[in-house]
């Protein structure tokens, strides 16, 4: 019989800058509005106030140091859990006294001065054990932590394949499964009684290649493909990417050859355009120089002139001094020889003159030899452009082509030689655990202490969940058994992992809501609340037929008309949703909107 349940009362962030707080009343609360306000942290907040290890990192938190979070009891008594949002030890305030004290962080069993002693006790579950190993027939401490997950269901656990009843890590499996046992029973395992074994004890390496092949299991149920296909697949492969890796080669060939007649036309043009620089820079000093032969001439042919003239001129007194021809001594004051002057000039001209008449034959040849080298140099060009045409729009293209055939291929290769690769780690695995099994011998077999959800309660809890289903109109005839194996619930012949996700979100819901329900109908301990992360996912981001199948159904009403009028002030039920519940029943419930709009209502948690 349960001593007490516990309700959620009120959170509150506080900081230097200020505080942030939400209230929680009994019966049904809903929490929704716009994405990315704060919902998911609402439960993940609860979740670290009631002794998760951790709080995610988000902006809004920084300006935040401490957390509180208050807590109503049936009995009557009220409490105030306060702790710093890095983590650490709790500081417990009983609200009708003032009175205070330290809760340590780490369980210890049997003792309530750590936080999850204080809430077990409330519960009247402290100092219960819980089954370990069914092999060995060890035991540990009940701790809340192994209640947390069945009463806080996050979005990424409201919608997960497995069994709502454990968290999929083999090596917790059965602690899991005791603890639902505990829930459903009133019955600990207490008096379970372990043995010496002087085998080997392969048990946790046998749950640890079993949470190993789980994971593989899924990773080859989203390939799709069986391990014969993949294997013909790889060959298959690997010749296509040998004939196109020969193809690449052949045609990374072709175009080395193409360029490198494209590099020898290239040099080949860049020499003649050097030659025919050179050419035209020769061309414009002779065309200075041809004009020094013109001047030098004029010069020469005025010398010439001149010197005749002035041996043909009468000589006459001086108009200065009046003195007579033969008094004015000519030859002191020139040296010269006009006649000699005169012949030098001649001759020099004459050299000139062959001097361009050679100049004129080099410039011709300098044409001729431009001209050519111009026709040479457009022919080449045009071989080059054609040459580079090819390059471009032809080979290059092709090669490109051919490269990306082969990286997809090999990309392929890579992505199938994975998928083969996980069924030969699989066989591995399972060979191993074999191995393992058989060191195990016969010993354990006679000795394992059974484990798990006796078949009665079993099968009345999943009449619980068929009713709870057809409550809620879900499709189909809602027939429940729960299967041993999977630890899990079939419904209407299909297994509830099977289903979409927002059928699973829902199903998941139910089997929560149920506990609930079902552990206080018969007086069974239980924490007295639940919060569920996205139940209607299905309505929010639907996946598959499955989930598409509650599309303009009622279910979603009919969902909130069961919460309302089945939980009221003695249990708590908070739904963290992004849409809106029916407008019929938000007077029934604790509504809070975020609308993610600063300038209009709350716009988030913090």
């Amino acid at each position: 019989m349960s001593d007490g349940y516990l309700q959620l009362g009120k959170i509150k962030f506080g900081g230097p800058e200020g505080q942030a707080n939400l209230d929680f009343v009994s019966g049904v609360n809903v929490i929704c509005g716009a994405s990315d306000t704060g919902k998911s942290f609402l439960a993940e907040a609860i979740d670290f106030m009631l002794g998760g290890s951790e709080l995610r990192e988000i902006p809004e938190r920084a300006k935040y140091g401490t957390i509180e979070l208050d807590l109503r009891v049936s009995n009557g008594e009220n409490w105030r859990l306060e702790r710093s949002t890095s983590g650490g030890n709790f500081r417990l305030v009983d609200i009708a006294s003032k009175a205070d004290s330290t809760l340590k962080k780490i369980h210890s069993h049997g003792k309530s001065d750590n936080l999850s002693g204080f809430l077990l006790q409330k519960l009247g579950l402290l100092g219960k054990r819980i089954l370990r190993s069914s092999t060995k027939a060890t035991t540990q401490s009940l701790s809340f932590r192994n209640l947390a997950r069945l009463v806080i269901v996050q979005e990424g656990e409201i919608q997960q394949h497995g069994s709502p009843f454990w968290g999929g890590q083999y090596t917790t499996k059965i602690s899991d499964l005791a603890t639902i046992k505990l829930l459903l029973t009133g019955i600990d395992d207490s008096s379970v009684v372990s043995f010496v074994d002087s085998g080997p004890d392969n048990t946790q390496q046998i749950a640890l290649i079993d949470e190993l092949l789980s994971d593989l299991a899924s990773e080859i149920e989203d390939i799709g493909e069986e391990w014969s296909e993949l294997t013909a697949q790889l060959e298959r492969l690997e010749i296509s990417i040998q004939t196109h890796h020969n193809s690449l080669n052949a045609a990374q060939r072709q175009l080395d050859d193409l360029q490198e007649q494209r590099r020898g036309l290239f040099e080949e043009r860049r020499t003649i355009q050097n030659r025919l620089d050179e050419i035209n820079d020769l061309l414009t000093r002779f065309d200075l120089l041809r004009g020094h032969y013109k001047v030098d001439i004029e010069r020469l042919i005025a010398i010439r002139e001149s010197g005749s003239m002035f041996a043909h001129v009468d000589a006459v007194s001086c108009p200065l001094c009046g003195a007579s021809p033969v008094e004015q001594h000519l030859e002191k004051t020139c040296d010269g020889d006009v006649d000699a002057i005169v012949l030098a000039a001649t001759a020099e001209i004459e050299k000139i003159k062959t001097l361009q008449s050679e100049l004129a034959d080099t410039v011709a040849d300098l044409k001729t030899e431009a001209d050519e080298l111009n026709d040479s140099l457009s022919c080449k060009d045009v071989v080059y452009g054609r040459l580079n045409i090819t390059i471009k729009e032809t080979v290059a293209p092709e090669i490109s082509d051919a490269r990306a055939t082969f990286s997809e291929l090999v990309e392929n290769r890579a992505r199938v030689q994975h998928a083969v690769d996980l069924y030969a780690r699989v066989e591995k695995l399972e060979s191993r655990k074999l191995t393992l099994q058989s060191e195990e011998g016969d010993s354990n077999a006679k000795n394992t202490v059974s484990y798990g959800i006796p078949e009665s309660l079993a099968h009345e809890f999943s009449q619980k969940i068929s009713r709870i289903l057809k409550d809620w109109n879900f499709p189909g005839d809602c027939h429940v058994y729960y299967d041993k194996q999977s630890t899990d619930f079939v419904i209407d012949g299909k297994p509830r992992g099977s289903r979409g996700k927002g059928l699973r979100a829902i199903t998941h819901a139910a089997v929560t809501i149920g506990l609930l329900e079902y552990c206080q109908e018969n007086e069974l301990s239980h924490p007295g609340f639940v919060v569920l992360d996205s139940p209607l996912l299905a309505y929010f981001k639907p996946e598959g037929d499955d989930d598409l199948a509650l599309k303009g159904t009622d279910l979603k009403e009919r969902f909130y008309n069961y919460l309302v009028h089945h939980h009221g002030t003695e249990s708590q039920v908070i739904i963290i949703e992004n849409q809106h519940p029916p407008p019929e029943v938000e007077s029934r419930l604790a509504l809070t909107v975020f609308t993610g709009n600063p300038n209009e209502g709350r716009f988030g948690l913090l």
